[in-house]
């Protein structure tokens, strides 16, 4: 249960992150969601992870 509420907000930053980064380069960068999805998905690994250890040494 506790992987799945994990998972689940992981998957939240990923979706803040890339649609944060993609509106904020929209206007600058014409394909700006070819950097907003890898940034997300490195913000929701980090964070899948980060959460994966906390919960380890609890």
């Amino acid at each position: 249960m506790i992987r799945i509420v994990h998972f689940l907000i992981a998957f939240i930053v990923f979706a803040i992150v890339a649609v944060t980064v993609t509106a904020l380069l929209q206007e600058r960068i014409f394909f700006s969601v070819f950097i907003g999805l890898p940034a997300g998905t490195i913000a929701g690994v980090i964070t899948f992870i980060y959460l994966r250890v906390k919960d380890r040494d609890q």
